[in-house]
């Protein structure tokens, strides 16, 4: 068995959608070496930030938040896996079962994570691709990939039809900038483990691949 992780650690230099600088903070409140009896250590960051899930609050304010999604929704034990370019998706998911609940889409963009194209010219993911997801994949629950946002900043318009189309008419969770860097066949069991902050429209998550 082979468990690891398909998200990133949160650091300073996490990537923030726009090029943004300084949303992760670190601070040392309590250290040994300056003489406390222990280490504490205090961070700041946004709830869209690293690897994140989306929920239907982030476009609604009728929509489902963190609190609301039960521990049993974040186990997957049907998962389908692609690897090709964003073009590609839809020829690439007609030789997945009907059948599974977590997408996966290694478009290889991940790369170039620190670079600035990696904000600035992500390819971009049309609004229809939630309904073709959710036609095929009836029991799809969450949709992730190895880029920094389903809204692309070359089109941000149909960034945000498409995060509408799949978190409030689809109901289907998004989660962004995942660390696909060593995956290249598909998991037998994913555990997305967010961050557990009530009302939250958004929060960093840790994403485990069972296989």
């Amino acid at each position: 068995m082979a468990i690891t992780y398909l998200s990133h650690f949160l650091n300073t230099d996490t990537p923030a959608y726009g090029g943004e600088t300084g949303l992760v903070n670190f601070k040392k409140i309590r250290s040994i070496s300056k003489g406390d009896t222990s280490n504490n250590l205090k961070f700041t960051f946004p709830g869209h930030i690293g690897t994140h899930i989306d929920f239907p609050f982030h476009f609604s304010d009728t929509g489902k938040k963190c609190h609301e999604y039960p521990a049993s929704f974040w186990h997957f034990e049907k998962v389908g896996f692609v690897k090709c370019s964003v073009a590609e998706i839809i020829e690439k998911i007609e030789y997945l079962p009907n059948d599974i609940e977590l997408l996966i889409l290694k478009t290889g963009f991940g790369v170039k994570r620190m670079e600035a194209e990696y904000w600035r010219e992500q390819p971009v993911l049309k609004k229809e691709l939630a309904t073709i997801f959710k036609q095929k994949f009836p029991f799809l629950r969450v949709f992730g990939f190895d880029l920094i946002s389903l809204t692309s900043k070359l089109d941000r318009e149909e960034g945000k039809l498409a995060h509408r189309n799949f978190l409030i008419e689809n109901e289907i969770l998004v989660l962004e900038d995942m660390d696909l860097s060593d995956l290249n066949y598909c998991p037998r069991q994913v555990v997305i483990a967010p961050l557990q902050i009530e009302d939250a429209d958004g929060v960093p998550c840790t994403v485990i691949s069972i296989s």
